[in-house]
């Protein structure tokens, strides 16, 4: 009889690997169609919707730090993802005479990822060690559970 989670485990692991599969060969594709130099509609909106959704998830990760809640967890990944993609698309879209200010950006958004990350790892760490400590704990949603103190 096959172990039932490790059923699950195996279908997502082959979905994931299909997915990455299925992912390098779009990114192959497209390496070889895209135009160099292409014209978009509604750059503004990209720009700023990009940037509306660092805001709102810098907000929630600073809410989920003062209310102290392990959700600090999701947003902060969340976060250092959306600096690390907007760093990205500073410098890989800007033109060269806007390069120096692209290059400038990456000294605020990397670090604060890299700090976001940090915090993350370290929430983590304190999560761990409050379920591990006490059985009760286990029993309460992830979204309700107060970071312990150290």
């Amino acid at each position: 009889m096959v172990n039932s989670s490790k059923l699950q485990r195996d279908v997502v692991m082959s979905t994931l690997a299909l997915g990455a599969i299925v992912e390098t060969g779009w990114t192959i594709f497209l390496a070889v169609r895209l135009p160099r130099h292409y014209v978009a509609n509604h750059w503004d909106l990209a720009w700023v919707g990009l940037d509306s959704a660092q805001v709102i998830v810098l907000l929630l990760t600073g809410w989920a730090a003062w209310r102290r809640r392990a959700i600090l967890i999701l947003f902060a990944n969340a976060a250092a993802t959306l600096l690390f993609v907007d760093a990205w698309f500073d410098v890989t879209t800007a033109r060269y005479r806007d390069l120096t200010e692209s290059l400038l950006s990456l000294t605020i958004e990397i670090p604060s990822a890299l700090f976001l990350l940090w915090m993350s790892r370290r929430t983590a760490k304190r999560v761990t060690r409050a379920w591990l400590s006490d059985s009760d704990l286990a029993l309460v949603p992830t979204h309700r559970l107060k970071i312990p103190h150290s």
